[in-house]
């Protein structure tokens, strides 16, 4: 009985207004990238630029406070150099290293369908084997468009997905909000 007052005390104290906001936002962020895919490709991959040269940052300082003689230091020193000049190169031309993180999704997304396929056609018996075959097919047909055209590649990749993810999280924190609101006129004395 007091876990049902705890539970009733703890929704009460929820603000649904405040997963109405956050999904009226993600809804609005989500629509804007799909009018601007573009943008969006450059500034995730300016983001991740940024992140690797903070990593890089990190390993130059963990490289200068180890102690010599393991080798461990040269090689923070040597990630640290690498991840400078990768970091940099990702400010410096976005879509160009946007295109090279697109290659490798792709080459990624044709192993993943060359695995589906030969599973769906060496195992017999394995159930439902014409949806791994399909599965593999989409992989490796995604895989080759998004090779013969990296740059509009990392444009869908970053741009579309980034955006379709904002609009399901806005829906969803949208339908959450107006349940929660509706559990708190059940329960809860406003």
């Amino acid at each position: 009985m007091t876990d049902i007052i705890v539970y009733e005390e703890r929704i009460c104290t929820v603000k649904w207004g405040t997963f109405v906001i956050l999904g009226l936002l993600s809804l609005i962020f989500g629509i804007l990238i799909f009018f601007y895919p573009g943008v969006t490709a450059a500034v995730l991959v300016m983001l991740f630029g940024v992140l690797i040269i903070v990593l890089a940052l990190l390993a130059l300082v963990a490289a200068l406070m180890s102690p010599g003689g393991s080798g461990r230091p040269s090689l923070l020193l040597f990630a640290a150099i690498l991840g400078f000049i990768v970091g940099a190169a990702a400010l410096v031309a976005p879509q160009i290293f946007g295109a090279i993180l697109t290659i490798i999704i792709a080459v990624v997304l044709f192993v993943i369908g060359i695995m589906n396929v030969t599973l769906a056609l060496s195992e017999k018996d394995y159930p439902h084997r014409w949806l791994v075959f399909l599965l593999g097919i989409l992989s490796i047909i995604f895989a080759i468009l998004i090779m013969i055209y990296p740059l509009i590649g990392s444009i869908i990749i970053f741009g579309y997905l980034i955006g379709l993810y904002f609009v399901i999280y806005g829906i969803l924190s949208l339908i959450a909000g107006f349940a929660l609101k509706s559990v708190q006129k059940e329960y809860c004395k406003v």
